[in-house]
């Protein structure tokens, strides 16, 4: 039987620059959803973050016009 490729997304490595305030915040929800027991990461977090951005921007923006 034929093995399959597992696709996986390409990723970047990415330097975020933070205030000690938004690391704090940061921290804050990794432990609530530890506590959840919701394993994640930081980096998950970090893209929920943009993507419930990108959806309050770009998405209403375009509501907007409609």
């Amino acid at each position: 039987m034929p093995i399959k490729a597992i696709d996986t997304p390409k990723k970047a490595k990415t330097t975020v620059y933070m205030t000690e305030e938004e690391e704090t915040l940061l921290n804050e929800l990794f432990i609530k959803r530890l506590r959840e027991r919701r394993k994640t990461d930081k980096s998950a977090l970090f893209c929920e973050g943009i993507r419930l951005l990108y959806e309050r921007e770009i998405e209403a923006a375009h509501s907007d016009k409609k």
